[in-house]
């Protein structure tokens, strides 16, 4: 909202400002006072519903507990805050849900629980004494560290009864039997492994030690998933399906992201040597250089196809916003749009801040470690000139170098750098991987991700950090803020490309 000062009386000013005030105070308040509902419904297997029975949800964050009776029809539904984590636990339900909650206000989610309703006195029944849970334990501790199969058919062990009975078809993407792939379950407390191979139709049974949880894990995936095996007396059978890609399928995705890398930090050596010489030729600086090629494009804003900066911070009003951005490699293009935006708004924008990265100030390859690579640069919002020679100044000094950025660590130090701010804006180049990946369990700030050059795929490194900091996906066109809410095995599609959340990753369900 803009307000022009044109010979307004002094107590009509004093109103407006007042109103601004307020406006402004109310749509903090319900920007933030978001709710959503979900509805738990409590089925007998045996047909009818659970009435009575008292439905808990306990926050992963801070542990705030919220409870509700289920009605005839064996239903509970809440109102809670949006896009939050709980435990959810039935007085007559012997196991514990993880529920999220929807991330827009007023959205209406369902969570349906069907068993049966001797549940809980059947597992008291079956389960083991505390002297039969010694005699496990000492039985299972004779076993070898690392157990193979054969012919993805592991042996009957003597006492099986210490053990659950495990049958395991890996899918692949398409929905086929996954033949041939190497996994090995570890066991959490005991560290006992059993490896084996998958059969030609996807399928391995293994006999699993009971009283403990075990993880998947295959050659290129570490964790990809948890398998609970309860001390319990009797038999005990578990049957899972898991999607993958495969090991194969990997490789070969592997192998073709390699060859795009190459050939783009060949194209970029080229604009370098092009920019250099380019420079040389009229006898001046890198730095002007710079400045020169982002007044360029600038000027030519409408003919470029890719506006995406300027669409997505049209379209997105974030207050208080530190933005972070990448100057290397072919970001000039984007670098100019975001000058252009600040050019006509930064009378308007309040509490402004920027961070600028290069990928090491053309440190060489060889000497870049993760999180202590360097570039990174902060300002405020000081004016045209002066961000104009900031971004230039940026630009210059980190030229060359490989395709891979070091995203992660320009957020962890950036931020530390800023002052306090409400929205955090990252604007990166899609072509580029993040090489410092393995520092984001160390960040947690929401981050906003603009996307530069998306034509086709967009690289899983800024899905996983947007889905992780519980941010959002800004393209030219599309505004993905669900993103935050998503859980293992969903799906969402971005530019027509579908991805899914696999083992904690996203994966490109289209084929390369």
């Amino acid at each position: 909202m803009r307000y022009y000062n044109i010979h307004i009386k002094l107590n009509k000013m004093r109103a407006i400002i007042i109103l601004q005030l307020f406006f402004f105070w109310f749509s903090n308040v319900n920007s933030q006072d978001c709710e959503a509902f979900v509805k738990i419904i409590l089925k007998n297997i045996n047909g009818g519903f659970y009435r009575d029975q008292t439905v808990k949800l306990t926050s992963k964050l801070g542990g705030t507990v919220f409870e509700m009776v289920s009605d005839a029809k064996g239903e509970a539904t809440f109102k809670l805050p949006c896009n939050t984590v709980y435990d959810l636990t039935v007085s007559n339900y012997s196991k514990s849900k993880e529920l999220r909650v929807p991330e827009k206000a007023g959205m209406v989610t369902e969570r349906k629980l069907t068993y049966a309703p001797d549940m809980i006195a059947r597992e008291k029944a079956f389960a083991m004494s505390a002297a039969e849970v010694e005699l496990l334990d000492i039985s299972v501790t004779v076993m070898p560290d690392t157990f193979f199969v054969k012919n993805a058919i592991m042996e009957t062990p003597a006492n099986k009864e210490y053990f659950s009975a495990t049958h395991i078809t890996l899918l692949n993407i398409e929905g086929k039997p996954l033949a041939g792939e190497l996994l090995y379950l570890t066991g959490i407390k005991r560290g006992k492994s059993i490896k084996g191979t998958t059969d030609l139709q996807g399928k391995i049974f293994i006999w699993l030690p009971k009283g403990d949880s075990y993880t998947l894990n295959f050659k290129h995936h570490k964790n990809y998933a948890k398998i609970a095996c309860d001390y319990s007396k009797g038999t005990s059978n578990i049957s899972i399906t898991f999607s993958y890609l495969g090991a194969k399928e990997i490789e070969r995705r592997k192998k073709i992201e390699a060859e795009r890398i190459a050939a783009e930090e060949k194209r970029l050596k080229e604009e370098e040597k092009k920019f250099t010489t380019y420079c040389k030729k009229l006898g001046i600086t890198s730095e002007e250089g710079r400045k020169r090629e982002i007044g360029r494009y600038i000027e030519s804003v409408r003919s470029f196809n890719d506006t995406v900066v300027l669409s997505a911070l049209k379209r997105n009003k974030w207050n208080d916003k530190l933005i972070v951005c990448d100057l290397t490699g072919s970001m000039s293009p984007y670098s100019a749009q975001l000058s252009l935006w600040y050019q006509l708004h930064y009378e308007y924008e309040k509490n402004l801040q920027f961070v600028f990265f290069n990928d090491g100030n053309n440190m060489p390859d060889s000497e870049k470690k993760i999180g202590q690579t360097g570039g990174i640069y902060y300002s405020k919002s000081e004016g045209k000139k002066e961000l104009a020679n900031l971004m230039a100044k940026v630009s210059s000094n980190g030229g060359g170098g490989d395709c891979p950025e070091n995203n992660m660590e320009a957020l962890i130090k950036g931020t530390k750098m800023a002052a306090p701010f409400k929205e955090l804006v990252m604007i990166v180049d899609n072509h580029a991987p993040v090489k410092d990946i393995e520092l984001l369990n160390k960040f947690n700030v929401p981050v906003h991700i603009i996307l530069c050059g998306v034509y086709d795929r967009v690289l899983l490194d800024y899905l996983l950090i947007a889905w992780k900091t519980k941010g959002s996906i800004h393209t030219i066109e599309q505004d993905i803020v669900n993103i935050a809410s998503m859980m293992e095995g969903q799906e969402i599609e971005i530019n027509g490309i579908t991805y899914r959340i696999m083992g904690g990753e996203f994966v490109c369900l289209t084929k390369m």
